[in-house]
């Protein structure tokens, strides 16, 4: 991962000298989405998305050309569909969602303090940091995000990916586009960059217990656990993502007493370009479990932040009534469980990581 300013890096927090101050501000990053649910935005959208170096699967004159000819014309129509029929009063769920969780965050962070200790209150009210929420793709982009910081008086950033386990295609592209960002800016502040917070107890919790709260029971209920697929080159490449996601998947089923034999482990939405991709593949797990699991199925995606068009269209729309139809006796339908979102157990679980930074910066 390469970024222009004085770095620290961590894995739910970051070393290094300074102190928690009121120039420090914080910048939640996630994927993006189009502007708006029509074929031009979408075009508009997945045309920087898809030729991003982290994203492409082929050099980049070859893979222009098959995009512009042959994957966005066949793409775009669908894709704006899909978004049409997700899309909200406020607009993009990724996003609306993305910008009231900065604003939780910001609020968490201002009346329990920044300096409190792991999973406590917090040190008492303060002026807080200032929280942006932006995309690495699309709008609000990082550069607008750094630049709300820099006018607050920010002199260091907290750098924080909402993606609890770590890959190259998504981590590492949202720090790449910081760099960019701030090359462009000609703005050198310093950067603390937590690059993954999935074994993170309070992260655990949550997931956990928003399962719990969408009604599972492990004694008659059968957890699926879905994280996003990530091309086997880029494991191949040193990208320890899938062992991320292992740990993170059998920590929250040992919280939920799911035992063996009960559950499972998945990866959803694999991008159809010939390269292969870590599996097994929800879509067809889900299937099967419709022909031969007689349990109630309920599906939860701990390494989605806040759901998108992944989560809500194709598992809570798309493979509900693929289950619904399959299910040969009739039964419970899938039960789906939504992502943290913009919930205050969210904001708890970033505030936490945002202060252990600090305090191991002081």
């Amino acid at each position: 991962m390469r970024l222009v300013g004085n770095i620290e890096r961590g894995r739910g927090g970051a070393t290094g000298g300074g102190s928690a101050a009121a120039s420090v501000g914080v910048l939640l990053i996630n994927t993006g989405s189009p502007a708006a649910p029509t074929e031009d935005a979408v075009r508009a959208y997945l045309e920087t998305f898809l030729m991003d170096d982290r994203i492409r699967p082929l050099p980049a004159p070859v893979w222009r050309a098959i995009l512009q000819h042959m994957v966005l014309p066949r793409r775009c129509p669908a894709s704006a569909a899909k978004y049409a029929s997700i899309w909200t009063d406020e607009g993009s769920p990724l996003i609306a969602t993305s910008r009231a969780l900065a604003a939780l965050v910001e609020n968490e962070l201002r009346c329990g303090g920044v300096s409190g200790d792991e999973g406590g209150p917090g040190g008492g009210p303060s002026d807080g940091l200032p929280v942006r929420a932006a995309m690495t793709y699309g709008e609000p982009g990082i550069e607008e995000a750094l630049e709300g910081l820099r006018a607050t008086g920010c002199h260091r950033v907290v750098v924080l990916p909402l993606y609890p386990q770590s890959a190259y295609s998504t981590t590492a592209a949202a720090l790449d586009a910081v760099g960019r960002s701030l090359s462009l800016m000609s703005w050198d502040p310093r950067l603390s960059v937590v690059e993954s917070y999935g074994d993170d107890a309070a992260y655990l919790d949550a997931i956990a217990s928003s399962v719990l709260s969408a009604g599972y029971d492990p004694a008659t209920d059968y957890l699926l656990l879905s994280f996003h697929a990530v091309p086997l080159s880029d494991v191949d490449a040193g990208d320890t993502y899938p062992a991320q996601a292992r740990r993170a998947a059998g920590a929250v089923a040992e919280r939920l007493g799911a035992a063996a034999g009960a559950w499972s482990l998945a990866y959803q939405s694999p991008f159809e370009d010939g390269r292969r991709w870590t599996g097994p593949n929800t879509a067809r797990m889900v299937r099967e479990l419709a022909r031969h699991e007689p349990r109630r199925l309920v599906v939860a995606c701990p390494g989605f932040s806040i759901d998108c068009l992944e989560t809500l269209y194709d598992i809570d729309q798309v493979m509900r009534e693929e289950y619904r139809t399959l299910r040969a006796d009739g039964g419970d339908g899938l039960v789906y469980v939504p992502c943290l979102n913009d919930t205050p157990a969210h904001a708890a679980v970033l505030s936490r990581v945002v202060r252990r930074v600090l305090r191991r910066a002081s």
